[in-house]
């Protein structure tokens, strides 16, 4: 479940040689939507709404392009109808340009806000808070004998090893054969670890994470923490503590909640960072205005959003300004401005397209000190 990096890049590229795009997107979650009837319910209406709004555009519209879009319109309808099961996503999103044979469908974990979007290129900003919180994470489950590593990517969970190897146990009798015998059994645990860390290397060559999370006993955590290769060890974000043989609900729930904690630790460190560096180095932008400016100029490098902060601006259809206000004309090229619901959206959209990071902040207010939007920039 959810959008592989990959599949981002394909659609913020994607183009449309003159077609325009259809971006579909619907809430999905049980708590709202219980049944398939309400689901369909839901996509009907959107869809309903879309298509007075696509009657509004075909009078601008080639024929071919009027013939996409109404293609565009039917497929979506008939899929929500016809083929979606919710199996457990809370938002769905289709990217649909018939007449370039653009199809992408994607279930979400994330809720999402319904909507329908015609655009030149696939309306990808609300898929931000999902790749802020869905970060690739490794988790390494290891005592001095068994070794698991798990993925969490994208919504999916996947166990990619479960290695035993043979230690002999301590003894509890005493004397010159006891501590022999441990000391063989230590060795043996040491070269467990040691093997466990290079799967977990060998893990990240083949399938990247950019977190690593670790669960083992208290008295071999620090050998472990040791072994571990210094280019997997600097993505360690915190440890876990349950059984070597847990059900994999459990371990990913816990793993979660030291994801969540991290999360909320790099937007602190990344709203420090913006405060320090746009007083000092003039390489952080603080708020809406001086934001906007530093995407349009493609010199952000992270830019950081509070989940929810919306505010009404302009876009310029030639320089692609982007203002934090309604305005008729744009500034700089002195031609008729597109007036937009929410800038703040085009931004992220713009970031995306730049290749820029773009991370949510989840947690209510907590980008208040940096008035809910910031970057860090390039130079």
């Amino acid at each position: 479940m959810g959008v592989p990096n990959q599949e981002l890049h394909t659609l913020v590229d994607f183009v449309s040689d003159g077609y325009l795009v259809t971006s579909f997107y619907l809430d999905v979650n049980a708590d709202e939507f219980p049944a398939p009837e309400h689901i369909r319910q839901s996509a009907n209406s959107a869809l309903h709404t879309a298509g007075k709004g696509f009657k509004e555009r075909q009078k601008h519209l080639s024929h071919e392009a009027a013939e996409s879009l109404r293609h565009d319109l039917h497929k979506i309808g008939q899929f929500v109808n016809a083929e979606f099961q919710r199996d457990g996503a809370n938002g769905l999103a289709i990217f649909s340009c018939s007449a370039r044979e653009l199809w992408q469908v994607f279930r979400l974990p994330t809720k999402v806000q319904t909507r329908v979007v015609f655009e030149s290129q696939p309306y990808v900003a609300p898929l931000a808070t999902f790749f802020s919180h869905a970060k690739p994470t490794g988790i390494l489950l290891t005592d001095r004998q068994h070794a698991r590593i798990l993925t969490m990517d994208d919504g999916k969970v996947t166990e990619w090893a479960d290695s035993e190897d043979f230690v002999p146990q301590r003894s509890d009798q005493g004397g010159w054969s006891q501590m022999r015998y441990q000391r063989r059994s230590d060795e043996w645990a040491k070269h467990h670890l040691d093997h466990a860390a290079r799967l977990v290397l060998q893990l990240e060559q083949h399938q990247a994470f950019d977190w690593l999370v670790l669960g083992t006993e208290v008295d071999v955590e620090h050998d472990l923490a040791e072994d571990l290769h210094p280019y997997v060890k600097d993505r360690v974000i915190g440890r876990i503590h349950v059984r070597i043989d847990a059900p994999e609900a459990e371990v990913v729930e816990a793993a979660r909640k030291v994801r969540d904690l991290a999360e909320k630790r790099l937007i602190d460190r990344l709203m420090r960072q913006i405060q320090d560096y746009e007083g000092a180095s003039g390489r952080g932008a603080l708020g809406l205005d001086d934001t906007l400016r530093a995407v349009s100029e493609q010199k952000v490098h992270i830019l950081v959003v509070q989940e929810g902060y919306r505010q009404a601006g302009a876009v310029c259809p030639q320089c692609r300004l982007l203002l934090g206000e309604w305005r008729d004309v744009c500034p700089a090229c002195n031609i008729p401005a597109e007036r937009v619901d929410n800038v703040v959206d085009s931004a992220i959209q713009r970031a995306f397209e730049l290749g820029s990071v773009v991370e949510v902040a989840t947690e209510y207010q907590q980008l208040e000190p940096i008035q809910w939007i910031g970057a860090i920039l390039y130079y």
